[in-house]
């Protein structure tokens, strides 16, 4: 995952090498047989609490109203492709050792859910951090059908619109020899990361600068929130934001915890340190990766007390009131 330039990039060095393809597979300090079962069983449940917020999120009126809901159904919309796409052929991999079926359109489809998913998601995290300045302290900009055009629905089409059209030309129009290896992560990878200035643009702009933008922003929502509440004349109501505030930072920690390593380590590469300079380390941190996916949705649904009370409602068996009156 956050291994995908980085595995890319890790796939077009181990060609140049003549290392083994199978890196995705082998080297991490866990077994591949723990690894499947740990996936696994994130996965089901995860994939089930994600349709689940879908649904709630784009039926609920109240919900889909919401401005600060709309970024978060994008999230989980790049989110739901990854767990139905790129995890069950990362799954099959460990377990045959092959993707299945081993097909070109298999081969592409993963290929860019892959790469196109997970950077997604932290270029719409990075968003999110943004925006959320703007709803708790500038809600004002909103105020207008015309401001919410081009400040809120206008950037986030955009994002969607840039990352589809950036990987498509990336995967499909860039001219190289892009040989699908069915026993690699990814059927080897995008060939177009062979080009260097491509892959250092791919990892430094999609990948490491929405990284550092979600943290910085995230610490910076915390700072004025906190300054804000002790200036009584400039006091934001904080019971109206408070929901949008801890659901941001929830997902946006999740998303450093596991992603700020990764950008770290492409940014020690960038600047010379050999690939697997960390050894078993840097393997790790690519498997910890894919919790990002597995435990965004539980994220979401945790920090939206309203939909979890509902899903609480209907779980909650019926008690059924039987009088006895006399005759």
């Amino acid at each position: 995952m956050a291994s995908i330039t980085l595995k890319d990039i890790a796939f077009v060095n181990n060609t140049a090498t003549n290392e083994t393809l199978s890196y995705p597979v082998s080297g991490i300090v866990l077994s591949k047989m723990t690894r499947f079962w740990i996936l696994l069983i994130f996965e089901v449940p995860s994939l089930f609490c994600c349709v689940l917020l879908l649904y709630y999120l784009c039926f609920d009126r109240i919900q889909r109203n919401a401005l600060n809901n709309h970024v978060i159904i994008a999230i989980l919309i790049f989110n739901f492709f990854l767990l139905i796409i790129d995890i069950p052929n990362y799954l099959t991999l460990f377990r045959l050792h092959y993707v299945w079926p081993s097909t070109p359109i298999n081969c592409y489809i993963w290929l860019v859910v892959d790469i196109a998913g997970y950077y997604g998601l932290g270029i719409l995290m990075a968003w999110a951090s943004i925006e959320r300045h703007i709803l708790v302290f500038h809600h004002q900009w909103l105020n207008t059908l015309k401001k919410r055009i081009f400040i809120h629905y206008i950037p986030l089409a955009a994002i969607i619109l840039y990352l589809s059209i950036f990987y498509t030309i990336l995967i499909f129009f860039v001219p190289c020899d892009h040989t699908l290896n069915y026993a690699a992560y990814t059927c080897g990878g995008a060939c177009a990361y062979e080009i260097a200035a491509l892959s250092m643009y791919d990892g430094f702009v999609n990948g490491d600068i929405p990284c550092f933008v979600t943290t910085i922003f995230n610490i910076l929502l915390v700072i004025r929130v906190i300054k804000q509440k002790q200036r009584l004349h400039q006091h934001v109501q904080w019971r109206k934001h408070r929901r949008m505030i801890i659901q941001l930072l929830a997902c946006a920690g999740l998303f450093i915890v596991f992603n700020l390593p990764l950008v770290c380590i492409y940014v020690a590469q960038a600047f010379g340190v050999p690939y697997g300079a960390t050894g078993q380390f840097e393997y790790f941190v690519y498997f910890l990766a894919y919790f990002i996916m597995l435990w965004m949705p539980f994220v979401c649904l945790g920090s939206s007390p309203e939909i979890l009370s509902k899903i609480k409602r209907i779980m909650k068996p019926q008690r059924i009131n039987t009088t006895i009156t006399p005759h």
